[in-house]
């Protein structure tokens, strides 16, 4: 007798964990991933299944699901694959709600082991219940203090839901958060997204009261469906920026995506603009898919996605480079107006720029104030949409003496103030950006990102951009079709 499916919401927010396949080697998925949940304050029973040993770490095991005396409303399975079939159906007996298949072996492996994988669905879901996976790496709720990640490193908090079919690239946007001290609400691997689906998850933490905006890497989905999704959360009123690495820009990606998780994907080449302000940000390469994030989480929009920047650099190079990189990133870098630059130009010396690039021909020596300065005067001309600062902030206190850090500092709180006070984005391009400084940090403390690369920089930028131009065109239309996708 078929059964109502159970919500996402009663999956990741679960009473009682059992992991199937806990391991006493401390090198294994499972001994890390139950070490991860003790120890990461899951307020509910957690339950170590393995038939061969009594315990592990210091907790009492049983040797099946079916022996274990309470509820379980999520099972964790990393048993090896001959005993995933008789451990879906002890799941199913002990009338859990979700399961999370760590197990490898399934569509990625070809046609036996999609026809496996799909029978098994087809039973779980005979009895209501989800599966996440197959071949993933787990899942991290903070919300629920869920850890099931198999990961021994911490997880850096912060507003950004992640979404991955990938382990591997799940784990280096981990550790570019470690880097840049901006983090994750929830990261939900989905591997072969055997029944949860990629948009099923957007939508979930689309309701997330904790996640500001989503990301996620996937490898076989129609734009059309990302961009559906957007429009309900939209409607919904639950609407959050998304940033998506979609796999397969050539023949050879969408070959591997097949023998990686058995994903039909198709060709998507970098020239394919079919998410252009759809509120789906679509990135080409993996590292800018978390710096891209860490911009929507903490930067407002361009206003009505506009797209007329102004630069300011501290040497002609670094704003010819950035000149050229807004350019490719699909912004504008138009002259300034005439009061504008007039207000630029009493801010700097004769022989500095005020058009746009904004060369500061050494203003910066002589006071790293004068950074924040200058982007008042941009932000307050209404023709302009964002502010991108290029160069070499935070590093004038190693470059000319120690007694600048104070005034940079003041710059970077000035400039989180700025922000806050138009509601126009300001990002800040740094060579030190991989340096511990205190500029910088401040700069991150104020939610300013910065960033080491010019082109990351405008693309972050441009994704405000076109975020900004999914809103407007939201609320100069009707409301979008509310009905939910799955």
């Amino acid at each position: 007798m078929n059964k109502e499916l159970h919500s996402l919401e009663e999956v990741l927010q679960p009473r009682s964990v059992a992991i199937l396949g806990a391991s006493r080697s401390p090198q294994k998925w499972g001994h890390v991933a139950a070490r991860q949940l003790i120890e990461g304050g899951f307020a509910g029973e957690v339950y170590l299944i393995n038939p061969t040993v009594s315990e592990i770490l210091g907790r009492p095991t049983y040797p099946s699901l079916r022996d274990v005396p309470g509820q379980v409303d999520l099972a964790v399975i990393a048993t090896s694959f001959p005993h995933v079939p008789s451990s879906i159906e002890d799941c199913i007996a002990k009338g859990v709600k979700g399961i999370v298949l760590i197990t490898a072996g399934f569509s990625e492996t070809g046609p036996e082991g999609r026809a496996l994988e799909q029978d098994l669905v087809a039973r779980c879901r005979e009895h209501g219940i989800r599966i996440i996976g197959s071949n993933c790496m787990g899942l991290y709720v903070r919300r629920s203090k869920l850890n099931a990640l198999g990961m021994v490193f911490p997880l850096p908090e912060g507003p950004i839901g992640l979404v991955s079919q990938s382990g591997n690239l799940g784990m280096y946007f981990y550790a570019q958060a470690h880097l840049d001290g901006c983090g994750f609400t929830t990261f939900l691997s989905v591997g072969n997204s055997v029944d949860v689906s990629f948009p099923e998850c957007m939508q979930y933490l689309a309701d997330d009261p904790e996640t500001s905006v989503i990301a996620g890497y996937v490898e076989s989905i129609e734009e059309e469906t990302l961009r559906q999704v957007t429009r309900d959360m939209h409607a919904r009123g639950h609407y959050k920026p998304a940033v998506i690495l979609l796999s397969g820009a050539t023949e050879v990606g969408v070959r591997a995506s097949l023998a990686h998780t058995g994903s039909q994907a198709r060709v998507r080449p970098d020239s394919d603009t079919s998410l252009f302000a759809s509120g789906v940000v679509r990135v080409l390469r993996s590292d800018e898919l978390f710096p891209v994030a860490q911009a929507l989480a903490l930067q407002p929009t361009t206003p009505q996605g506009g797209r007329r920047i102004a630069i300011i650099g501290d040497g002609g190079g670094s704003s010819v480079a950035s000149g050229d990189a807004v350019i490719r990133a699909g912004l504008e870098v138009p002259a300034l107006k005439a009061e504008t630059q007039a207000a630029l130009r009493a801010l700097m010396p004769s022989r500095a720029t005020s058009t746009n690039p904004v060369d500061v021909a050494g203003a910066a020596d002589e006071d790293p104030l004068s950074f924040a300065h200058l982007a008042e005067v941009c932000v307050k001309d209404p023709d302009v949409d964002g502010v991108i600062i290029t160069g070499l902030f935070g590093g004038y206190r190693w470059l000319l003496s120690e007694d600048f850090g104070p005034r940079e500092e003041a710059a970077a709180r000035a400039l989180g103030d700025l922000v806050r006070q138009y509601g126009k984005p300001i990002l800040v391009q740094t060579i030190y950006a991989r340096h511990d400084i205190p500029a910088l940090r401040i700069l991150r403390e104020e939610g300013v990102p910065y960033y080491e690369s010019v082109e990351i920089t405008c693309r972050a930028m441009a994704a405000l951009s076109e975020v900004g131009q999914f809103l407007a065109k939201q609320e100069s239309t009707a409301p979008a079709s509310q009905a939910s996708i799955r």
